[in-house]
């Protein structure tokens, strides 16, 4: 992908983001499903746990880089469209590690990433958050000098991690995206929020677009976007719901005898 180009699907990608109309991403695991999202999506986001158990590894920077980074060139030259990487917590704890593994990955097309605090020399638990705002920074850094103005989607653990009661894990989650905003993150995410009221005023507090991922309890995509909200993901859950398909469907032959309806690819 010329750089032209590249930064083009760049400044599409962060007007996608507006305030009533978010950004709904059907997360994609490899280069045939990003394909087939692209086709009625204007943007494609990858989940690491989902590419992860593609590759045969658990979520959690256990996928090798190499890996990762080959799936983006693939993908970013299979699909016409702004491609966002999970890149988790950047494949390192300093700041200069993260911002090699993130120019890897723009060199590789990509025009967005997530990075999340939530996972320090392997294990989950919270980072310091000025040890991410450094990794933020230096980021931003490396994607200006490639000419990329990569949108850097903030993750924060809190409710994930069970930080504390609801009120004090939106507290803490309110004070690392403040902290992360004046570091140059572009968006915070927030998994395991999904209390609306809680997200309403989070949306309030913070001032980085809001992207709430789905999972059980999450409330409806009106009700999130009336809330402020600017990005939905709906995280490994494609995948899993996939694969589910997948093993009935093969069950269901197994126990048959008969191929179904797999000779009728357009049915």
């Amino acid at each position: 992908m010329d750089a032209t180009t590249q930064q083009h699907h760049a400044e599409t990608f962060r007007s996608l983001h507006k305030q009533g109309d978010p950004l709904v991403l059907f997360n994609a695991w490899d280069v045939a499903t990003a394909k087939a999202i692209a086709k009625s999506s204007p943007a494609v986001a990858t989940s690491s746990g989902a590419v992860a158990a593609a590759l045969g590894y658990a979520d959690g920077e256990n996928a090798p880089l190499d890996m990762v980074e080959g799936l983006v060139s693939r993908m970013t030259a299979a699909v016409p469209v702004p491609v966002s990487i999970d890149l988790e917590a950047g494949y390192g704890d300093t700041a200069e590690a993260a911002a090699h593994s993130a120019a890897r990955i723009l060199k590789a097309g990509a025009i967005g990433i997530n990075l999340e605090d939530g996972l320090v020399g392997g294990k989950r638990q919270l980072v310091d958050p000025a040890q991410q705002a450094a990794k933020i920074t230096a980021i931003r850094g490396a994607a200006q000098k490639l000419g990329i103005d990569l949108f850097i989607n903030a993750r924060t653990d809190p409710f994930l991690l069970k930080f504390g009661s609801p009120e004090q894990c939106l507290d803490e989650a309110a004070r690392r995206a403040r902290v992360y905003a004046d570091a140059g993150a572009d968006g915070i995410f927030v998994p395991g929020l999904t209390d609306l009221a809680l997200i309403e005023r989070f949306v309030q507090l913070t001032p980085l677009p809001v992207n709430i991922m789905v999972t059980q309890g999450v409330p409806e995509i009106g009700d999130l976007a009336r809330a402020g909200v600017r990005r939905i993901s709906l995280g490994p859950w494609p995948m899993m719901a996939a694969m589910r398909v997948i093993g009935q469907a093969a069950a269901a032959v197994a126990a048959s005898k008969q191929y179904g309806t797999f000779l009728q690819p357009n049915g």
